[in-house]
């Protein structure tokens, strides 16, 4: 913690000596890096009247001198490691908050001599932005007028010449319905559509709604109080027709959502108890899409995630207070939200030709992209691949094990890379690689590229067959298979056997039992094709 306090109490020396050094660098720059970052309750050492109980300063909660110069100093830290240009803040006390925190940036190596923050209301906390270019303008959206909806700041940045247009939002929390967020939307949204056409705008900070917001409200009654109507997909256009909106056919008024970018699995920037939201996002405008003033640099969406933002269990190493109601600050951790950034360019909008490739673990060889169907797997050489299957169904899933199946093709096992699968949903996937187990061919490393939505499973299970031996029946899930029970194996059809592999084996059933069985996996163990009990 020494690190963080010595951080915080740079000196306006170093301020302003690394400002001249870097100043040709901003000059000369062509991309410009913006970024988020919900800080996490950044409070100041002066008593209000508004703070949270265990922000009181100079009281029992340990609110001081120090707890505040280690807070600034990890965020500080952050900041500097991330190194952006703009960076637009959420859950910042005061201006006096904001400016401790431009000193500690600066003085970690990473001056942002521009400040600014939505403070003509007295919210507990505001949105606030830090920038390297000039702040030219400010302004204010006001929701409601009430003191539990926070305004909305709007920053517009000199970046040499071409002006670039900033809202930071923090909408209300899930602890409220989602008529609390409609109403930061519509405000938000009603700011936009009367800018002049082709203005350069970003759409940033926490909005509280998940990139999907629009399929889980429907599902959460706590929250749906709008009939399934969400301010970030609804109001501010990130879907039509039921879909997200692609960057290949933007228009005005409608944005796209940059957490596209990632593949489903990665789309999330808060973890609260293990339940994971993409709560932070980057909205673009079609005129970021073009060949005029600023634009969006291609696949530059991420979030950040530096190893000290995460504890030993993997959770996101927060602020630490004593967990009894209002604790005690601990003087430790960073925040519950991970940053997220993306840079904009100067140049017109070029779209990555090349897709996106994957690097051999071992050899560290580029392995390039090519659309493959599942059938495929079953003759390309085994190890690391990047083949795109367009469509897949999970038709099964088991613990570790699940299945993928193709319309009107071949289906392939995958082993233990299975979180983000779900029964009954289509997948874009990547087959990064393949695995022969004692005969039985499985994809032990995959990457879901886009939720294609939902999908029937039964039209696509294995109902008609003659002999389930028969190679390309491997790895198929049969519909219902009848027969009689004789060590070991299942007599069916005519004169017909397979072995039968109960994973459990209490569930064996006694010799000469018939059975039915449905939903049971085709496998195969040193050649031998079997039926799988899960």
């Amino acid at each position: 913690m020494e690190e963080s306090e010595n951080c915080y109490n740079g000196t306006m020396k170093t301020f302003w000596s690394l400002l001249f050094l870097l100043f040709p660098l901003l000059l000369a720059a062509r991309d410009i890096r913006v970024a988020s970052y919900n800080v996490e309750n950044l409070f100041d050492l002066k008593k209000s009247g508004s703070e949270y109980t265990e922000y009181i300063p100079f009281t029992g909660y340990g609110w001081n001198e120090k707890a505040f110069a280690i807070k600034v100093g990890n965020i500080s830290r952050v900041i500097c490691d991330l190194k952006p240009d703009v960076i637009g803040l959420q859950e910042v006390e005061s201006d006096g908050a904001l400016a401790a925190l431009q000193k500690g940036v600066a003085a970690c190596g990473w001056p942002m001599p521009h400040r600014a923050i939505a403070d003509d209301k007295p919210t507990v906390v505001k949105t606030a932005l830090l920038s390297r270019f000039p702040i030219v303008d400010k302004k204010e959206i006001d929701p409601d007028g009430s003191l539990s909806t926070r305004n909305i700041l709007e920053a517009v940045i000199d970046v040499k010449g071409s002006r670039l247009r900033i809202f930071v939002n923090h909408w209300k929390s899930r602890n409220g319905p989602e008529s609390r967020r409609l109403v930061s939307a519509k405000a938000l949204m009603s700011r936009v559509t009367a800018l002049p056409k082709g203005d350069d705008y970003i759409l940033l900070g926490d909005f509280n709604s998940d990139w999907n917001e629009w399929r889980t409200l429907p599902q959460t009654p706590r929250l749906n109080d709008t009939r399934g109507i969400t301010g970030i997909n609804h109001i501010l256009k990130t879907v039509r027709d039921g879909k997200p909106v692609s960057k290949r056919d933007i228009v005005r008024p409608y944005h796209y959502d940059l957490w596209l970018e990632l593949p489903p699995q990665r789309r999330w920037s808060h973890n609260f108890y293990g339940d994971k939201h993409a709560l932070d996002h980057m909205l673009l405008p079609a005129s970021m899409f073009d060949a005029k003033g600023l634009n969006y640099k291609d696949r530059t969406f991420r979030k950040f995630t530096p190893h000290y933002l995460f504890t030993k269990k993997g959770a996101l190493f927060r602020w630490q207070v004593a967990k009894k109601r209002h604790g005690k600050h601990l003087n430790a951790g960073y925040s519950d939200h991970l940053p997220i950034y993306a840079s904009v360019t100067t140049e017109p909008y070029a779209a990555a030709e090349k897709a996106k490739q994957s690097g051999d673990e071992k050899s560290g060889k580029k392995i390039p992209a090519q659309t493959i169907h599942i059938t495929d797997l079953y003759t390309m050489p085994l190890g690391w691949m990047h083949g795109i299957v367009p469509e897949a169904v999970v038709v099964y899933k088991r613990g570790k094990v699940a299945v993928l199946k193709e319309p009107g093709g071949r289906a392939i096992l995958v082993y233990r890379d299975t979180g983000y699968l779900n029964v009954g949903r289509k997948y874009r996937v990547a087959i990064r690689k393949l695995y022969d187990y004692k005969g039985l061919r499985e994809a032990t490393k995959i990457e879901v590229l886009e939720d294609l939505g939902n999908a029937a499973v039964e039209p696509l299970l294995l109902k008609e067959y003659d002999d389930l031996s028969d190679p390309r029946y491997v790895n198929e899930v049969v519909h219902t298979v009848s027969g009689i029970y004789r060590r070991g194996y299942l007599y069916y059809g005519d004169g017909r056997k397979i072995k039968l592999f109960y994973r459990k084996k209490r569930m064996r059933p006694k010799n000469g039992t018939k059975v039915t069985l449905k939903n049971v996996r085709v496998g195969i163990y040193r050649n031998r094709p079997e039926l799988i009990v899960d």
